[in-house]
């Protein structure tokens, strides 16, 4: 049936796959440094939250005043306060099927999900992230193979946001609608030679900035592009070559760029509507557009490629490994401006307060040490003191003053101190305190401050307030939690496909094996049972937090409920609480006393 899908025609449709050239990378890096400035602001809101947010200025102003360095950081207690939340709040991943008839599937899915979570260390990466866009506005996580065969085959990762640059002129928060997207890290030179062994000469060039051959000798005109390609770069298109070579610590810096081209093809319009993409190597597509159960359509489709970069040198150009057509890093999003969409997180609007509040701690403690002297001309015993020396020695806790026996006005030698005015002071630092509340929308009553209740309840209030004030970070942060999970699920799905696997799924006496893709005969002839490939499924996140700490909140109450009920009703609860609690083979003991209490009933 492969006649009925024509193949592309024309010179330009063999240009669609085509590898990117030098001068479109070149546009997207210029397009990359006229990018809003955000980062050095998001820079400044970390240093912020690590105490770091003292200037020269006004380190020479505690220094004249005589003033102690100053330890007022309140932004830290604050933003560890929300992400405390996080951490006490966290769900669990849960795969979800459309047909009730592969919900076999599913529970498979979702032990398999689960695994892959504890072992590639995800929650923690995403943590990482979570804590980088409250803090800084953006995180990023990487969802990837592990490229060491001897380590856990899937990998998530946090990744620092100055390492990674995306289109400016994406709207959409997965970045579903970007062009491209550049990682840039710095490596060994002798690392990046082992790792593109084929460029080894190239990277060699440009290392010694072609002087150790002549480039134009030999039949081979590849090294003399190159030089000539990295000419025109730091030339004519403004780069430097100090962006991608550092000689004096022996490094290079690599970037890695997904980006996405649109290619003819063909998709099968099913007849519930889907689509599905056209395979010409797929048997069962060419049955079904044969058989006239689908019909064809052309359309465009965007394709993913990643390629790797040494300054303008490519080094490699292949479609994308991934099973999926995502990038494999995952946004995570605070806040982003409306005018130019730079992201930003809770400490931007804590800055104001929390410099006020140095301000302020500065002139409360100026204030304290300041002394008013009044004195007549002839009060002083200058022969005994010096009016530079009274001026000296009036503020310490032991100071002498000879005051002249014969002076006209007794009361000529006065010393006030300002205390009236350091109470006001004291007043405004504490109301630019609550104003970092106030501002950041952390209230302290979120971590139990203010209430009488148990600490679950407390604990109860914490999750529910937080999740209320907090609610577009927190939302944003689901969202690329699941976006996360969807990845891992893909990458899962791929590997299983044409693999007979079987996983165990339940717990106690409830647990049994599903197994997938195996082969089983029927009166209708051989199928395959639980076929990964076709599944329709989805990864959603549960409406339970899944950690200790809730669980423990959880079992708290539910004592509560138990200790009052009937005692016939306890026999039926009691297994359902025991599950709550942290006991070894919680889940077998429960399965014993509910076939007890049914026993019991009989």
């Amino acid at each position: 049936m492969a006649h009925m899908i024509p193949g592309p025609a024309g010179a330009d449709a063999e240009d669609i796959g085509a590898d990117i050239s030098v001068e479109a990378y070149s546009r997207i890096c210029r397009d990359i440094r006229s990018q809003p400035g955000w980062r050095l602001d998001s820079d400044t809101d970390c240093d912020y939250y690590d105490g770091a947010q003292v200037g020269v200025d006004v380190v020479r102003r505690l220094k004249e005043a005589g003033i102690p360095p100053q330890d007022s950081n309140l932004i830290k207690p604050t933003i560890n306060a929300v992400l405390g939340i996080e951490a006490r709040s966290r769900t669990d991943y849960r795969v979800m099927a459309d047909d009730e008839r592969q919900m076999e599937i599913a529970e498979g899915l979702s032990a398999r999900l689960k695994e892959v979570e504890t072992e590639s260390r995800a929650d923690r990466a995403m943590s990482d992230a979570y804590s980088s866009m409250i803090r800084a506005g953006i995180g990023w996580v990487e969802v990837s193979r592990e490229f060491d065969p001897l380590r856990y085959p899937y990998r998530v990762r946090e990744i620092h946001r100055n390492e990674i640059w995306w289109d400016w002129s994406s709207r959409e928060p997965d970045l579903s609608d970007a062009r491209y997207l550049r990682r840039d890290k710095w490596v060994d030179r002798a690392q990046a030679a082992r790792m593109f062994p084929e460029q080894d000469a190239l990277i060699a060039g440009s290392w010694s900035g072609w002087n150790h051959l002549d480039v134009y000798e030999g039949a081979d005109t590849r090294m003399a592009r190159a030089c000539e390609v990295e000419q025109a770069w730091n030339q004519s298109w403004g780069h430097l070559q100090e962006e991608y070579l550092n000689r004096g610590s022996g490094m290079v810096r690599l970037s890695e760029l997904w980006y996405r081209h649109l290619e003819n093809a063909y998709v099968l319009v099913l007849p519930d509507g889907q689509m599905l993409e056209y395979r010409e190597d797929n048997p069962h597509h060419q049955a079904a557009l044969g058989e006239g159960l689908v019909r064809a359509r052309r359309c465009l489709l965007p394709r993913m490629r990643v390629s790797i970069w040494l300054g303008p040198h490519k080094l490699m150009d292949v479609p994308s490994p991934l099973p999926h057509r995502d990038f494999p890093y995952v946004p995570f999003w605070c806040f982003r401006k409306d005018r130019s969409r730079a992201p930003y997180g809770l400490i931007r609007d804590m800055r104001g307060p929390q410099d006020q509040i140095l301000d302020l701690d500065i002139l409360l403690y100026e204030v304290l040490n300041s002394v008013k002297v009044e004195v007549d001309n002839d009060a002083l015993d200058l022969a005994q003191n010096s009016y530079q020396e009274v001026a000296r020695n009036v503020g310490s806790l032991r100071s002498m003053t000879v005051l002249n026996a014969q002076r006209r006005n007794a009361g000529g030698f006065k010393v006030t101190r300002e205390h009236a005015l350091a109470s006001q002071v004291f007043q405004l630092v504490e109301e630019r305190k609550r104003r970092i509340e106030a501002v950041s929308g952390v209230y302290r009553a979120m971590l139990g401050a203010h209430t009488q209740a148990a600490s679950g309840i407390a604990i109860s209030n914490l999750v529910e307030q937080g999740s209320s004030v907090l609610a577009e970070p927190n939302d944003n942060f689901r969202y690329a939690r699941r976006l996360v999970g969807q990845q891992l699920l893909a990458l899962i799905r791929h590997d299983l496909l044409g693999r007979q696997v079987a996983f165990a799924v339940g717990q106690g006496d409830g647990r049994r094996t599903v197994y997938f893709n195996r082969e089983i005969e029927t009166p209708a002839g051989a199928v395959i049972e639980n076929d990964v490939e076709t599944a329709r499924v989805k990864v959603v996140l549960e409406d339970v937090p899944a950690t200790p700490t809730f669980r423990a909140q959880q079992l708290q109450a539910f004592a509560r409920i138990v200790q009052a009920a009937p005692p016939a009703y306890q026999a039926v609860l009691y297994p359902a609480m025991l599950e709550l609690s942290d006991v070894p083979n919680r889940h077998e003991l429960a399965e014993r006393l509910r076939q007890m209490t049914a026993l019991a009933g009989s």
